[in-house]
């Protein structure tokens, strides 16, 4: 496991100097007590690409925020089978939903270099109690998360390749300018074959959407770089789609 850790200055692991500190439902639990001790969320170092923050059935330890990075939301089905259920960035909650259980239902690992910042509990159930901001925060973060998984079902349920496609690439556009990233240009952290497990298609379909958007002058694709040329053109085409809301902050 060691091997897989990359080293970076503890200093830098503050809510006062974290960019994303503003998206953060741990931004109200740092606090200094009496003591002049910090109290508030632990921050490690980040994990390397491929390696799991935790898995499926792992009992529920701490809540985590992506701090710097992306990771990827997964589920295994009892027969072998994994689902994508979601890509989350920073300022994004992690573990939320095993609070219920006190089990995770789902399993995270990072899609690149990624930092998370750890509220253990019971220390984070004994601050969202004490503080109303916190508790908001939470709240909002877990009712976002469930409209993520219902949307991603009615998705995968009603619309064709191309929508499906169309309305991904608008739900990033909108996360990252919401963090005050480029709507427009932007890296894919996610490989071709984790987008087409999340759009549940074939990645010879995802390589194919993408040449033909742009074939039509919707995107230049270099990699995993992409531009989006016609924002109009990708909403056209993402219209199916509107009406169930993919696309966030």
């Amino acid at each position: 496991m060691d091997g897989n850790i990359v080293s970076f200055s503890p200093t830098s692991a503050s809510c006062g100097t974290c960019r994303w500190s503003r998206f953060c439902v741990a931004r109200h639990a740092e606090s200094n007590g009496r003591d002049g001790v910090a109290k508030g969320p632990s921050c490690g170092a980040p994990l390397r690409r491929g390696v799991h923050l935790f898995r499926q059935g792992d009992e529920l330890k701490s809540l985590y925020v992506v701090r710097a990075g992306s990771v990827k939301c997964y589920t295994d089905s009892e027969d072998g089978c994994e689902q994508t259920i979601a890509f989350q960035f920073p300022g994004d909650l992690l573990g939320f939903d095993a609070i219920g259980s006190g089990a995770h239902q789902t399993s995270v690992v990072a899609l690149e270099t990624t930092a998370v910042c750890a509220l253990p509990l019971p220390r984070g159930a004994q601050t969202a109690l004490e503080s109303t901001a916190v508790s908001g925060d939470l709240m909002r973060a877990a009712a976002s998360q469930l409209i993520d998984r219902q949307n991603h079902a009615l998705l995968l349920g009603q619309k064709s390749a191309q929508a499906r496609m169309s309305a991904f690439l608008l739900a990033l556009s909108a996360r990252f300018a919401a963090r005050g990233c480029s709507r427009t240009e932007f890296n894919l952290s996610m490989s071709r074959q984790e987008i087409a497990n999340y759009l549940a298609v074939a990645v010879e379909t995802i390589s194919r959407l993408f040449s033909d958007l742009q074939r039509r002058g919707v995107l230049a694709v270099d990699r995993r770089f992409v531009r989006i040329l016609s924002m109009p053109r990708l909403q056209a085409m993402a219209h199916e789609a509107k009406s169930v809301g993919i696309a966030h902050a």
